[in-house]
């Protein structure tokens, strides 16, 4: 935890091919502030909220920062796993064909009696996954760590820059199918027409191509445009979240079908994090991650589910996910 006692929280974090960087935030602001680096933390729902920075931290500091929650107040996960997936994953897909929707994201929680050193699996993930956006996020008591493959937005003076992303396989395991093209394309359609509705043009989309994240990969689309006609970046990342590749289409429907159906409150899980300067901003959801506590961790995991679906197989892709976290915590043990 930060030395200091006025700071609220820290982020540390590592981008592909640089350093290991990290900032203190010692207070909320309204709305971004020229000259002043912010960091954007979204839940699932709900406003984002900003942060006004102190740093950036050396490697060191970021080290001193990591090996300081061993010592800190952290607060436990609350609830328990999430049970029944496959039925539940049934009952959406029996209401998909029966309302005629195109997607719904479902998620499970899975938490575990288990004491790590958040500073070793930080590394470990680093390595694990060595083209996500790794952190380690500490605010007021609680402790998110996470390895995202998904940029919600970039956006700079070359424009915007998003992605849609869906499908999930490992890579000595059976092909993509139609049912992952198909929704695939949706995903990248839904993140088209919010672009359109923002005022962008010259919108260029490009794949959808296999990626890699770490031990599995996903369909990915690249979508570039003109920044929109006004707002600002958290203005047009408030827009796309949550994206269809989190939530569903339509997002309405496909929100009260979450709340009807998952026991639990997702909070940062499939939200966003990210940071705005006066040169950029970068947005990114918030999935293969974990709350941390000292005596327990809380996994979450999530899929697409249509009218293809095949709910043992969609549990299957959650427990792949799943797999991915637990093996860099075993990995640290």
């Amino acid at each position: 935890m930060p030395a200091s006692s006025n700071i609220l929280g820290c982020l540390i974090w590592q981008v592909p091919g640089m350093p290991v960087q990290g900032w203190d935030f010692d207070r909320e602001i309204t709305s971004y502030q020229p000259g002043i680096t912010t960091v954007a933390i979204g839940p699932f729902l709900g406003e984002p909220r900003l942060f006004a920075v102190q740093g950036p931290l050396s490697e060191a500091e970021c080290e001193e920062r990591l090996d300081g929650l061993k010592e800190a107040e952290i607060m436990e996960p609350q609830g328990s796993s999430a049970d029944n997936h496959i039925e539940k994953v049934e009952a959406v897909i029996e209401r998909i064909r029966r309302d005629g929707l195109r997607k719904v994201v479902i998620a499970r929680k899975e938490l575990l009696d288990l004491e790590i050193d958040i500073a070793k699996v930080f590394y470990l993930l680093c390595a694990a996954y060595p083209k996500a956006i790794v952190y380690v996020l500490h605010l007021e008591g609680e402790v998110w760590v996470g390895a995202t493959p998904e940029t919600l937005l970039t956006a700079g003076e070359e424009g915007l820059r998003t992605m849609s992303l869906a499908g999930t396989r490992r890579p000595d395991g059976p092909e993509f199918t139609e049912k992952e093209y198909d929704e695939q394309l949706a995903v990248t359609e839904s993140i088209e027409d919010i672009l359109l509705g923002l005022g962008c043009s010259k919108i260029d989309a490009r794949g959808p191509v296999p990626v890699s994240a770490g031990p599995i990969e996903h369909l990915q689309t690249v979508i570039e445009a003109s920044l929109p006609s006004s707002g600002s970046s958290i203005d047009w990342a408030k827009a796309l979240h949550p994206t269809p590749a989190v939530c569903g289409m339509p997002k309405k429907e496909a929100l009260e079908i979450i709340g009807e159906i998952e026991d639990f409150d997702r909070s940062l899980y499939a939200g966003f994090i990210g940071w705005i300067s006066d040169e950029n901003a970068r947005y990114y959801v918030n999935l293969r991650c974990m709350q941390v506590g000292k005596k327990h961790v809380a996994l979450y995991a999530g899929g697409g589910i249509t009218a293809q679906s095949d709910a043992k197989a969609e549990f299957a892709e959650t427990v792949n996910k799943l797999e991915t976290l637990k093996s860099v915590i075993q990995t640290e043990h």
